[in-house]
């Protein structure tokens, strides 16, 4: 019998007795395979092949990262820092192919204006304003036909009312997302789901929300730059190295084709310039380097735009091949165009940097072995360091000179970064 009941039976406390909602979900399975319900397998053998629609998003730099375009029924996490420019790819590729743009966090009114701005046409523009994920999800299963892409922007305010706790709360966001990925296996509508970034760099929630989906992008770059850097860490319809470039201007982000963040005068006290791989394509890069004396019980050690471990090791390594006594300097290193370099063959210039920095002198002629390559400003370092200062090949090692030679550098192949001394 069902009653009020103000103490508990066991301790006798009064008023501890609190409501517990059932935290289980009441989702149907909408992936079934056969007649009412019934299970079944599928052989692939037996299996009539049916043909892969994938939608272009006339957008060159996001078909190169997500390989061809996008696969009907894709679920794609894309997530990047605030103001970094999400909402603006997205609505260019929403103007571009046409969808529906579920607006949990704007107004109607503000996707406009952006829209306005952007300078795209509003006859295939759809705009959904709703943080009820059950109602999006009927909305869109209504719709099927109609849509090929909707964008869920975020993830992070949306919710549902079968699942307990706030928007944003790992409960949430599971529930809304398994929702999402049953919705676009069921009517063939590829999702695009917009999510936070923490201030530690990882996407906001759970991380299963990562292993749900079938690609997960990264928009990444300076807030206050031009450049913007798109990348796939997964993706189960492509490849999961490639990257995309885009140029960010007052009438939205421009594909980049030939991207280079050095600059031809590079060849400063505490600068080395280096050839990175971003996906298949190389890219000219400058490594900016300060060593000064520190006066604190502790060296700071600040890297932007390099692992901060592979940074402290490259420190080490330096110290000890080179000699020089860096624990009582502190060590500023930073990547220019605000981007993050993953790539070790970057190592080289990282060192010289330091080593020039320490020097105050610029990387300059060198009785090293050269390419042969035409003479400039400055020359090219490229290589990964060991933990014994010896310097090795990378990938990709002859798209890396013809680049560095587009550029008009002079690439200095060393064996040791002990040779770097002979350099400045």
């Amino acid at each position: 019998m069902v009653k009020w009941q103000g103490q508990c039976p066991a301790c006798k406390e009064w008023n501890s007795l609190k409501e517990v909602k059932d935290q289980r979900s009441k989702i149907k399975n909408f992936r079934k395979t056969g007649d009412g319900g019934k299970i079944e397998e599928v052989r692939l053998g037996e299996r009539t092949r049916k043909e892969r629609v994938v939608y272009s998003s006339q957008i060159g730099e996001f078909n190169r990262v997500l390989g061809k375009g996008i696969v009907r029924g894709q679920v794609i996490l894309f997530a990047g820092e605030p103001g970094i420019g999400k909402s603006t790819l997205l609505t260019q590729l929403i103007g571009k192919v046409g969808g529906l743009y579920v607006a949990g966090e704007e107004s109607a009114e503000q996707i406009e204006m952006r829209v306005e701005r952007l300078g795209i046409k509003k006859d295939n523009f759809s705009v959904l304003e709703e943080n009820d994920i059950d109602r999006v999800v009927e909305y869109i299963r209504r719709t099927k036909n109609v849509y090929k892409i909707g964008v869920i922007d975020s993830i992070q305010a949306m919710v549902s009312q079968e699942a307990v706790g706030q928007a944003g709360s790992p409960t949430q966001i599971k529930e809304g997302a398994f929702r999402l990925i049953n919705l676009a296996k069921e009517t063939g509508v590829a999702m695009i789901i917009v999510g936070h970034i923490t201030k530690e760099g990882e996407i906001a929630g759970p991380k299963l929300l990562e292993h749900m989906v079938d690609t997960v992008l990264y928009f990444e770059g300076e807030r206050g730059g031009e450049l913007r850097i798109l990348r796939v860490s997964k993706n189960r319809f492509g490849p999961s190295d490639e990257v995309g470039i885009f140029n960010m201007t007052e009438g939205g982000l421009v594909d980049v084709r030939e991207p280079t963040l050095a600059k031809a005068s590079a060849g400063n006290v505490g600068s080395a310039i280096t050839v990175v791989m971003e996906g298949s394509r190389p890219m000219t890069v400058e490594i900016q380097a300060l060593v000064t004396e520190s006066f604190g019980p502790m060296p700071k050690r600040v890297f932007s735009g390099i692992d901060y471990n592979r940074g402290q090791l490259l420190v080490a390594v330096t110290q000890k091949v080179l000699g020089m006594p860096l624990y009582k300097y502190d060590v500023f290193v930073a990547v220019t165009g605000g981007i993050r370099v993953e790539d070790t063959g970057a190592d080289v210039a990282v060192a010289g940097a330091m080593y020039s920095s320490f020097k105050n002198r610029p990387i300059g002629g060198s009785r090293a072995i050269k390419a042969d390559t035409k003479s400039a400003s400055s020359p090219v370092l490229m290589g990964e360091v060991s933990l014994l200062g010896e310097v090795k090949k990378v990938r990709s090692w002859e798209k890396r000179i013809k680049e560095a030679k587009n550029w008009g550098g002079e690439v200095v192949i060393i064996n040791s970064i002990m040779e770097l001394r002979q350099m400045v």
